[in-house]
């Protein structure tokens, strides 16, 4: 039988099986790298220090294991989405843009809430996903910041920086008129130009 490659890639395509959260970090108003840093949240890839450590317990510096945001947790994807006292203070800042006042601080209720609207094409839900994605993006980077530099910004500062960028994107989409939408709209002060009478939305 004659090796085809396209044939091979096939294959492979159909014997993977779908997650029921991919939807939760890739979809089409999605910013890359806050998917991909995502993606990497949600299969615990990150490399915070509790990882690092099980890849060499041997050489494991204890002293190390400590949250670079709060200094009073350890470095664990558990803590700092968003359990850390600066991470909560900045989620609760920001989810009620998200329409998710209700939603605790922990990336379980968090996840759950996001998974359940994964598929959801209405702005809100959209919007929170970006908001999610944008909030734990900021929250890492800040991290890293002041875990390799002498640079730190406040919890103010990672608030605004995470809203204009949300915000910017927003301004890239479309959204279909409606009451939902309106109020969206109002929320995030995006110009009525923004609006369609299509479908064809996002």
């Amino acid at each position: 039988m004659e090796f085809c490659t396209s044939t091979v890639w096939e294959e492979l395509q159909n014997s993977q099986h779908g997650v029921q959260w991919s939807g939760v970090v890739w979809f089409p108003q999605a910013i890359p790298q806050h998917a991909f840093l995502v993606w990497l949240l949600v299969l615990k890839k990150l490399r915070t220090q509790d990882v690092m450590i099980r890849w060499n317990p041997g050489n494991a510096n204890f002293s190390l294991l400590c949250c670079s945001l709060c200094t009073r947790g350890p470095d664990s994807h558990e803590h700092l989405f968003f359990e850390c006292d600066v991470a909560k203070k900045v989620w609760y800042e920001v989810r009620g843009k998200a329409g998710m006042d209700r939603i605790q601080q922990t990336w379980t209720d968090i996840f759950e809430y996001l998974v359940g609207i994964a598929k959801s094409n209405m702005a809100e839900h959209i919007i929170a996903k970006i908001v999610v994605c944008a909030t734990a993006y900021f929250v890492w980077e800040e991290r890293n910041r002041r875990l390799f530099t002498d640079k730190r910004r406040s919890k103010d500062q990672l608030v605004e920086i995470m809203l204009s960028t949300v915000r910017m994107k927003l301004h890239t989409m479309r959204f279909k008129n409606s009451i939902h939408t309106t109020r969206v709209m109002q929320e995030w002060s995006l110009p009525r130009g923004l609006l369609v009478a299509d479908d064809d939305c996002g």
